[in-house]
């Protein structure tokens, strides 16, 4: 029979918690989450629309620890990142020229594997938009 210690994940999260205060800088600390961040506004298609709230709720759904809300704001400041890490092929004259080599390198690369990352390609021919306004940032911590 196998023994395990008692990990107090609670104190380790206070830690780290701690140190990533300490290591903010000065007009950050203290600060909620939301608060440190840019806002910026989008406008987004209605199907983005649809499929960003039905991913969030299934991304809140399944997480197993539950320290941090994921709201629609951090799966868009993660597509953000996304595309950032692959701007180097970000080539063309239209968002569809624009989208095509990014979801294609998304798709292939860090994403390979991962379930739902097809439907990239799926949705980028619609054209049609809808108006975006970030949700209360106040529970993204």
């Amino acid at each position: 029979m196998v023994t395990v210690g008692k990990v107090d994940l609670a104190e380790r999260l206070h830690d780290v918690r701690a140190r990533v205060e300490a290591e903010a800088p000065p007009e950050h600390r203290g600060l909620a989450k939301y608060a440190r961040l840019t806002r910026k506004d989008a406008r987004i298609r209605p199907d983005q629309d649809v499929a960003l709230t039905q991913l969030t709720m299934a991304v809140m759904g399944r997480r197993a620890v539950k320290t941090e809300r994921i709201t629609e704001n951090t799966l868009i400041r993660i597509a953000i990142d996304l595309l950032l890490v692959h701007s180097a092929v970000l080539r063309g004259s239209t968002e569809d020229e624009l989208r095509n080599p990014v979801t294609s390198a998304a798709c292939n690369t860090a994403t390979a594997g991962v379930p739902g990352t097809g439907s990239l390609r799926a949705v980028a021919g619609r054209t049609s938009t809808a108006s975006f306004d970030s949700e209360t940032e106040e529970s993204d911590e």
